[in-house]
């Protein structure tokens, strides 16, 4: 897992006045925000790739179709590989599915943030 973390190490000050008392005091709050997120993935899908593995995914989930007959069908409608633009093969297929399933289980993850460390300190001024 990489950790991201802020350079930020000190937070704006603000001069508290007690309405009750007129004695200043200086309040400081320090936490720890712990923060984890899907969307920070920079591979996106092209429009493409999007339609080759909902294509695929409907064949196999929906109508229970096998990878070769998957391969076969897209290779009579023109589709082709993305990168090196040949035919689509049986692997290929089943490796389009198969990331494609992994990818939406990954965006499809919800994260908790969580805060820690709280630290409230007053100073007399």
């Amino acid at each position: 897992m990489v950790q991201n973390h802020s350079t930020v190490t000190e937070c704006v000050r603000y001069d508290v006045v007690d309405p009750k008392n007129t004695k200043d005091f200086f309040l400081k709050i320090s936490f720890t925000l712990s923060i984890e997120n899907c969307n920070l993935n920079i591979t996106n899908y092209t429009r493409y790739q999007q339609k080759l593995f909902r294509l695929i995914k409907f064949m196999k989930e929906v109508r229970g179709i096998g990878y070769k007959r998957i391969s076969h069908i897209m290779t009579e409608k023109g589709y082709r590989s993305v990168r090196t633009k040949s035919i689509l093969k049986p692997n290929f297929i089943f490796s389009i599915y198969q990331k494609g399933k992994l990818r939406e289980d990954r965006l499809k993850r919800k994260y908790k943030s969580t805060i820690e460390e709280i630290m409230c300190l007053v100073y007399d001024l």
